[in-house]
């Protein structure tokens, strides 16, 4: 009887060399992400959590990841983000101004801002919670577009910082005036914030 060892081993040797997989988070930057704060708007903190889950799912990526902070206080925020393990720190500030042609407030929005808009496309990469933050912030960014009148003006200011009071990005500022009602701006201001941040944080 031939014993079946020699082919096991032969059958073995043929087989590729297995992969070990790649450090999931050493080549991964991380931004860390205050509450924004908001202005000229009727609901604030819903529009604030809107802004900010939009920013998380733009800061997502194959070689980035954004992390929420719970913290308000500029202190408490950089102790969180340092037990949190992400040192770089993200602060957006909104201001809404109204032109006086229709409502002079966007309305609330809390409704939506932890909601799920139905097949709206994301990537695949990334946490659930980007995920559904993604596809609940375009629902709710789509709400304030709808209660946008024609020469309102929004302006966004953003800055990153490290958990030590470091600047890597000193304060940016870009602002988008409507042309017509219903003209979404926030969308276009994020994105452009977005862009810059992910810029500065991934930089080697």
């Amino acid at each position: 009887m031939l014993s079946l060892l020699p082919l096991a081993l032969a059958a073995a040797a043929a087989l590729p060399p297995a992969v070990e997989p790649a450090p999931q988070s050493a080549n991964i930057a991380c931004v860390a992400l205050l509450l924004p704060t908001v202005e000229g708007v009727e609901d604030a903190t819903s529009v604030a959590t809107s802004v900010r889950s939009s920013f998380e799912s733009y800061l997502t990526g194959p070689s980035l990841k954004s992390v929420l902070l719970e913290a308000r206080l500029a202190s408490q925020a950089a102790q969180e983000a340092n037990q949190k393990e992400c040192l770089k720190i993200l602060t957006v500030t909104i201001n809404r101004k109204a032109s006086g042609g229709g409502g002079n407030k966007l309305g609330a929005l809390a409704h939506v801002a932890g909601s799920t808009a139905a097949y709206i496309p994301v990537p695949n990469y990334g946490t659930a919670a980007a995920i559904g933050a993604a596809r609940g912030s375009a629902e709710a960014l789509a709400n304030v577009a709808s209660s946008t009148h024609a020469k309102d003006e929004i302006t966004i200011g953003y800055r990153v910082t490290t958990a030590d009071g470091a600047t890597l990005l000193p304060q940016k500022t870009d602002k988008a005036k409507a042309k017509s009602d219903g003209e979404d701006l926030l969308t276009p201001l994020i994105a452009r914030a977005a862009d810059a941040v992910a810029a500065v944080v991934t930089r080697k």
